[in-house]
């Protein structure tokens, strides 16, 4: 009787409790998210040739979709300047710079005009969440107090941080497009699971992914 009552047990929570879940962050960026973001576009920025003569000034600039967080986090004090770059947008923007002067360009400052702008065009960026649950979710009873945990069989946390962009080079003093580099594509993933509950792990490309309680 105990037998079948604990196989019936475990086949109901397989059959209910299993899940599979892609979604958007919700929540304002942990540390997780924000390792991903900076490492997936520093992976897009590894490998990239520029059209331009060598050691030159440049100017660099960045544009790029808004997205639907920046938005919602939009007050009434920002509507006079909706056409502001976002902060991450700005944050690539910077990224390439010192990759240029890594590259032995110079970089200009923002009052002075050089002879060549080299502009960022910002296509995706952004983490995507999902999850896979094989188990029982949390009971609670509406008519009596009683509830149950949530008793975890199998489950996997995906979270995945993706950059694409490319870079447009003209000649400041004519206008002239001088060429565009290939699609620059970086992703970084910060996995974590749990089976039977208790038994935990995490499974990432991150370089020093921030682990919670240390």
């Amino acid at each position: 009787m105990k037998t079948s009552f604990f196989t019936s047990l475990i086949v109901i929570a397989v059959t209910t409790g299993c899940a599979l879940e892609q979604e958007i962050s919700r929540t304002p960026r942990t540390a997780a998210e924000q390792v991903l973001l900076t490492q997936a576009v520093e992976q897009a920025l590894v490998n990239f040739m520029v059209h331009l003569p060598e050691g030159v000034n440049v100017d660099v600039d960045a544009t790029g979709l808004e997205s639907d967080r920046s938005r919602l986090r939009m007050t009434n004090a920002d509507l006079g300047a909706i056409d502001r770059p976002s902060r991450d947008i700005l944050y690539i923007r910077d990224l390439v710079a010192a990759e240029l002067g890594r590259r032995g360009y110079r970089v200009s400052a923002r009052d002075t005009e050089s002879p060549y702008l080299v502009r960022v065009m910002v296509e995706s960026f952004g983490t995507m969440q999902g999850s896979i649950f094989v188990g029982m979710p949390p009971v609670q009873s509406v008519l009596i107090p009683f509830s149950l945990p949530e008793l975890t069989l199998y489950k996997r946390q995906n979270q995945s941080g993706y950059a694409r962009l490319h870079l447009d080079f003209y000649d400041n003093r004519t206008g002239e497009f001088l060429g565009s580099t290939p699609k620059l594509v970086g992703r970084a993933f910060y996995n974590q699971y749990t089976v039977l509950i208790f038994v935990t792990w995490n499974h990432t490309d991150v370089t020093a992914p921030p682990v919670a309680g240390q």
